[in-house]
């Protein structure tokens, strides 16, 4: 348990007599969602729940069982990235038992959405009576990329849950799920947290001189940004911001920056742009000048960019965001949002 989640899990604990059959869990990304839930997952199947209530006793066999990833009243749905390349090998152990066996160590064209089958082989195994536990626990995630015929499936658990089952969904993006699914559900909204806190979590995790860098890209998010210093991102990202300054001083050109993103995640690159944007916002509100200005030779200037046009600019990713999940050309979209960057910046 995160230090920062503490006041979330006094809650959960106090409340869990009285638990509604239904959770949704959101935070950011990279802010402590999934251990979270693992939590909530493992004291709801414990048997010998602690004397002071708030964990669960990790010796009795549902313990045990859960620990080894072997629990049979434990479930876990998510969509194939995340069982693949997930960080957590407890979620991708669970969650093989509704993957498909040929998608396993595969990294290629792994599906983003979790499909009605999934959720039908939920429902047949939550009708059951638990095996060992005092109830069943479902775990999915990301809720938030279920198709809508998952969805409209899902609504049979939340409407009609079978006696003594819990079903907890994680979302970092919960706007994405249909009303009738967020209305059926108790939100816990985990807290982020402050900068000095993730700071010095991060401290004592890895030894690195960009953790203030790191922290500053993932909005704070202290988990995300040690995955980002364990591995190339942070500097694929730093390249990426330098290089979209270039463009905008039109000193790169934007189809050589574009082309160079095409590899990488498309909603992640849309992140990355909207940070840059917000950067400029703030450097031209209220003067907090963006670490990556010093490493452009000819420097913007903020006070000759139109305010209006910046958030134009920004309200035109935030579509771009919420359709990427569509049928969009992301290669095209790239050049266009990376040239109307830069004409607005001019």
């Amino acid at each position: 348990m995160f230090s920062w989640q503490q006041s979330s899990w006094e809650s959960f604990t106090a409340s869990f007599e009285n638990l509604h059959h239904a959770q949704i869990v959101t935070a950011p990304e990279g802010y402590g969602l999934r251990e979270f839930s693992l939590a909530m997952a493992q004291y709801s199947l414990c048997g010998n729940i602690d004397s002071d209530g708030n964990t669960w006793c990790g010796k009795c066999q549902n313990c045990q069982l859960f620990a080894a990833g072997t629990h049979p009243d434990f479930h876990v749905i998510c969509n194939d990235v995340e069982s693949a390349q997930g960080r957590i090998a407890m979620i991708s152990e669970y969650s093989y038992r509704y993957q498909d066996e040929s998608v396993r160590g595969k990294t290629a064209q792994l599906k983003k959405v979790i499909p009605i089958d999934h959720i039908r082989t939920l429902i047949d195994n939550f009708v059951q009576r638990p095996h060992i536990a005092p109830r069943k626990v479902g775990l999915i995630l990301p809720a938030d990329r279920l198709n809508i015929n998952a969805a409209n499936a899902l609504l049979k658990l939340l409407e009609e849950p079978p006696a003594d089952s819990l079903l907890i969904l994680l979302s970092s993006e919960p706007s994405r799920l249909p009303p009738t699914v967020l209305s059926r559900c108790v939100q816990i909204h985990l807290p982020r947290p402050g900068h000095e806190q993730a700071r010095a979590w991060l401290k004592d995790q890895i030894d690195s001189e960009d953790i203030d860098l790191a922290l500053e890209l993932t909005d704070g998010a202290p988990i995300k940004a040690r995955e980002v210093c364990r591995t190339e991102l942070l500097q694929a990202q730093k390249e990426f911001l330098v290089g979209l300054a270039g463009v905008c001083r039109q000193a790169v050109s934007p189809y050589q920056l574009s082309s160079s993103l095409n590899k990488l995640d498309f909603e992640e690159v849309i992140k990355w742009l909207q940070g840059f944007i917000l950067d400029v916002i703030r450097w031209k509100t209220v003067g907090r000048i963006p670490w990556w200005q010093a490493s452009v030779e000819e420097r913007l200037m903020p006070d000759r960019i139109s305010g209006e046009k910046l958030f134009q600019v920004y309200d035109r990713l935030c579509t771009y965001r919420r359709i990427a999940r569509g049928s969009l050309n992301q290669e095209l979209a790239l050049d266009a949002i990376i040239l109307s960057i830069q004409r607005t910046v001019q």
